[in-house]
């Protein structure tokens, strides 16, 4: 018997490579948008997947809803239709939460019928800051690889050319929305005095405090450049390709898509031993440092640029095919989703 499900949102490329190896093993997907703009065309949807026997929603972040209202008559409109809900922790807490955020988060968490965590780790560290003792039927599943997601034609000559950077530098990337949690200060402070050597923040401001104060940085460091815009698909190649090491010096995070995203590129990574980040960064694949400590992060990023850095990073693109291949994960998610469904 096929397994219909729906998923939200539907506009990622993380959903799309599990939705595509989900419809390969028998499971049908139906997408629905974010509710902050599509509510009422949801709800028909939802109306309409139900009918065709569509019996679980697989739920990835709680960005989806406007208001916490929302979320909850979201759960219980699913409920009267007897649908089961999924949610796929790819983050415990919001970013930058409040307390009502975590109030939402553990009422969700409570609520649902399984989790999908990305880490052994997350398990109890959910139910830590959440604060609760509920255990839910779960899977620990890796992050899928972005291998293949993206463009990749554009040399290092060519990259750097385009974002003007000088083809004699080693180049640093921090990839990612602009956010508190990225540690920017660590990064700039660590590489303030390295010579021959260039630091690019890339990505789309969603923390304007935040940005105020890389700018600042910017302003006395002439090795630093902050390019803050939303980043097309097409554009990502341009970043990655022109750099040589990418450093993510995370001060809090569950999971990280950057990490495969740079390995999909053949990049080694620097970045903070937090989370379930170090079920994904070896010492093949790049360097795991303590989070919010300058010195080590110095040091890892002198030691990695002295290492055979693009070797290291041919392994991490074969390592992360290899290990976060999506066929796997699909069958595990299958799974949780019969068992949710027959318990």
């Amino acid at each position: 018997m096929r397994t219909n499900v729906m998923m939200i949102p539907k506009n990622h490329e993380y959903i799309r490579k599990l939705r595509s190896n989900l419809l390969k093993i028998g499971v049908e997907v139906g997408l629905l948008k974010p509710f902050h703009y599509s509510s009422f065309s949801n709800i028909a949807k939802i109306l309409y997947y139900r009918m065709r026997h569509y019996r679980i929603v697989h739920v990835h972040w709680l960005y989806i809803f406007p208001v916490g209202f929302a979320m909850k008559m979201f759960y219980y409109f699913c409920r009267s239709l007897g649908i089961k809900i999924i949610w796929e922790m790819h983050n415990i807490l919001p970013h930058h939460y409040k307390e009502s955020d975590r109030r939402n988060s553990r009422w969700l968490y409570e609520k649902s019928d399984a989790i999908i965590f990305h880490s052994e780790k997350d398990i109890e560290r959910a139910k830590e800051l959440l604060g609760t003792n509920v255990c839910k039927p779960f899977v620990a599943i890796p992050h899928g690889s972005f291998n293949g997601s993206y463009e990749n034609r554009v040399s290092k000559d060519e990259a750097r050319a385009i974002l003007n950077l000088s083809q004699d530098s080693k180049v640093i990337l921090c990839f990612g929305f602009i956010r508190e949690n990225r540690g920017y200060e660590y990064l700039i402070e660590a590489t303030k005095e390295m010579t021959g050597v260039e630091v690019v923040i890339a990505g789309k401001v969603d923390n304007q405090e935040t940005y105020r104060q890389i700018l600042q940085f910017e302003k006395k460091s002439p090795n630093l450049r902050v390019i803050a815009k939303w980043i097309a698909d097409d554009e990502i190649q341009v970043y990655f390709n022109a750099c040589d090491i990418v450093v993510l010096p995370y001060t809090s995070i569950t999971t990280s898509g950057v990490i495969p995203l740079a390995y999909a590129f053949s990049k080694p990574v620097i970045t903070t031993k937090i989370g379930g980040i170090e079920d994904v960064v070896n010492r093949n694949t790049g360097i795991l440092v303590p989070p919010c400590d300058v010195n080590s992060l110095k040091t890892a990023i002198h030691d990695l640029l002295g290492m055979d850095y693009e070797a290291m990073g041919r392994f991490a693109c074969e390592y992360s095919q290899r290990s976060f291949n999506w066929e796997p994960i699909a069958k595990e998610i299958k799974k949780l989703y019969e068992s949710v469904l027959y318990a």
